[in-house]
């Protein structure tokens, strides 16, 4: 009888440790705070002395970051994202919009990277490339997403010594690009300037916000085949989706159309006479167009 009782209170005693534990695990304590924390949690990265080299080979690779969570109370699921500056201070620098939620692969794209390098630099166009090395600095911000505000950490900073970038990774607006309307309007020639800077009677430039491109005032008579595509009719060849060659999709001016693209898609004609602007976008793979009347 006694042996049963003793097995019994060590069960007893077992349950209870087991329902404690579980009670502190499914109700962790947050440990927050005011503002923005700072603490020392980011390890100095192993490549910081190696020149780096950001090219359109290697710009879906990364950087390489560790750290250690700082004291959120326990081991929370924390979210940790990357900002970068060129100066020590962080005067200006950019965040890249990846989470990374584990500690020990906090790998940033070259291609972010880049881009905020050669914004930071003030790169305005291939002709400002290759960049010359720069040293970087890179910190992270940590935070448990559910409570962002007052779980904000900031890391030390760390460096890589010799950074630079051979491509344009940033989008700059205004940049004559690759990308024509051709048809009656043209006798469907690619009209390039003279000036590789400034775009020609028919060329798109690049928009305000990236994957977008312009054209701007143009006059476009009504029941006027057109396409759209590069001087050596090669991909994108974008038109109509109603067919092929001779058949046309018809467009109202304000009318926004996703466009077709392959060897040969249809033509675009407006249904009346247009003078605008023509605004192009790509969005998931498809491009798509508008008719943007002057008004």
């Amino acid at each position: 009888m006694k042996t049963i009782s003793y097995i019994f209170a060590i069960a007893v005693a077992a349950l209870g440790l087991s329902s404690c534990s579980e009670t502190w695990d499914d109700n962790p304590v947050v440990k927050t705070h005011e503002g923005v924390k700072e603490a020392s949690f980011l390890n100095n990265p192993v490549m910081q002395n190696m020149p780096i080299m950001i090219t359109q080979a290697n710009r879906d690779g990364n950087f390489h970051l560790t750290c250690s969570q700082p004291d959120f109370g326990y081991a929370a699921a924390a979210a940790y994202n990357v900002q970068v500056s060129l100066t020590e201070d962080f005067a200006k620098y950019k965040e890249i919009g990846q989470q990374f939620f584990d500690c020990s692969e906090i790998n940033p794209l070259n291609s972010d990277v880049a881009s905020i390098i050669e914004e930071l630099a003030g790169v305005k166009s291939e002709n400002d490339l290759p960049m010359p090395y720069h040293k970087v600095y890179m910190r992270l911000r940590a935070y448990i997403p559910q409570s962002e505000k007052n779980t904000t950490y900031l890391s030390n900073v760390v460096y890589f010594d010799a950074v630079s970038a051979d491509y344009l990774a940033i989008w700059v607006a205004d940049v004559p690009v690759d990308l024509f309307i051709r048809g009656g309007v043209n006798d469907w020639n690619a009209d390039v300037n003279a000036d590789p800077n400034l775009p020609g009677p028919w060329q798109f430039v690049t928009g305000a916000v990236e994957n977008t491109w312009i054209l701007r005032n143009v006059t476009i008579p009504a029941n006027v085949s057109i396409k759209v595509s590069t001087a050596s009719w090669g991909a994108p060849n974008l038109g109509g989706n109603a067919g092929e060659n001779d058949e046309s999709q018809m467009v109202q001016p304000g009318e926004e159309i996703e466009m077709t693209a392959g060897d040969n898609p249809g033509h675009i004609r407006l249904k009346v006479d247009f003078t605008g602007n023509v605004q192009l976008r790509l969005e998931a793979g498809e491009y798509f167009i508008l008719f943007d009347p002057a008004h």
